[in-house]
């Protein structure tokens, strides 16, 4: 089976950030090509009162660098600055057919 070198790697990006800011970093992350994101509530352990909005992004690999600068950026202006934001390579966990829908077809 040959190959394809052409393709992108993908990645999940993770971002924490304050509860009500998704929407925020959303609208952001449109520019950086991602194709797909799954927003939700999270709350803390030991105190049940601490909240925060949890992320999950598909996002190509050539647009990382340029697409965490932007919200680090952004998380710098956040008053509750406890956020965080970090990728999980993907390349072992999907097949091509996930691949190409997650890639928009594998477009550049």
């Amino acid at each position: 089976m040959k190959k394809n070198t052409n393709l992108t790697k993908l990645y999940l990006m993770v971002i924490t950030l304050p509860k009500g800011k998704k929407e925020i970093i959303g609208d952001m992350l449109e520019r950086y090509d991602v194709t797909a994101y799954l927003s939700t509530l999270a709350r803390g352990a030991i105190d049940k009162t601490f909240t925060k909005d949890l992320m999950f992004c598909v996002i190509k690999e050539d647009q990382i660098k340029d697409a965490m600068l932007t919200i680090e950026d952004k998380f710098a202006k956040f008053r509750s600055n406890i956020s965080m934001v970090y990728t999980i390579p993907l390349d072992s966990i999907i097949g091509v057919s996930s691949y190409m829908t997650l890639a928009n077809g594998g477009k550049r």
